[in-house]
């Protein structure tokens, strides 16, 4: 018989371990193009896109698969519609250089938005 005392442990653990799971997500995403993203430029290319919510701003660190390229400060929306694929948003710059502005992540309403 199970106690409900080893029961309620049981489902706080749970409940703990969907809530972490939820905070650090992962994506790859793809860059068409160079851009500068908090400061940090980056090449164009496929990468890793993790990042730490910490509601609404999320610790968000880009990595090519043997290093870390950035670690940045970015905010996180909700918008109306879910985004069909992953899309990266850039602003030219009045030199001609990219910023990455914001991130939108496919299969979700979420976009991960970069102040300049």
């Amino acid at each position: 018989m199970v106690n409900r005392r080893n029961l309620r442990g049981l489902i706080s653990g749970v409940a703990a371990m969907l809530l972490v799971s939820a905070t650090a997500m992962a994506n790859t995403i793809s860059l068409p193009y160079a851009g500068t993203v908090g400061g940090k430029q980056v090449a164009a290319g496929h990468y890793k896109i993790t990042w730490e919510h910490h509601s609404p701003t999320a610790t968000v660190t880009l990595a090519d698969g043997k290093r870390i390229v950035a670690t940045v400060e970015g905010k996180i929306e909700e918008r109306s519609n879910k985004f069909a694929r992953n899309v990266v948003v850039y602003t030219t710059q009045s030199d001609g250089s990219q910023v990455i502005s914001e991130i939108r992540l496919g299969g979700t309403n979420t976009a991960i938005v970069f102040t300049p």
